[in-house]
């Protein structure tokens, strides 16, 4: 999959050179990416293609928020916006591919991490 950020192109460049020592293996790392533009830190985790359901936590009309991607239940993407936190915290959520209840992962008032041991 083609994806336009610079860590992707550093992965691919490793899985390239990995092939060609002769020790290839399945790329299994998860995407991620972020920009800074003017005043907004955006920061992406995972992919949201193919989500069934999403929810919005945070604030949009006061530019800080994130957009979690569900699939099946589980939490498959994060698109956070001046949401530094909930990217840390929901990383770990993504790459566990945790269950939460939306209600749940939309309070602010609960940090994403108090769901990290949480699994489908």
């Amino acid at each position: 999959m083609r994806l336009e950020s610079v860590q992707n192109a550093v992965d691919m460049a490793n899985s390239v050179a990995r092939t060609l020592a002769g020790s290839a293996g399945p790329q299994m790392g998860v995407p991620w990416f972020w920009s800074e533009q003017y005043d907004l830190k955006l920061q992406t985790i995972g992919l949201s293609a193919g989500h069934d359901a999403s929810l919005v936590r945070g604030d949009p009309d006061g530019r800080t928020f994130s957009v979690i991607y569900l699939r099946a239940g589980a939490i498959v993407a994060l698109d956070c916006v001046n949401s530094t936190q909930d990217y840390v915290q929901g990383r770990a959520l993504v790459l566990a591919g945790a269950q939460v209840a939306p209600a749940l992962l939309a309070d602010t008032l609960r940090p994403l991490k108090t769901f990290a041991l949480t699994r489908p």
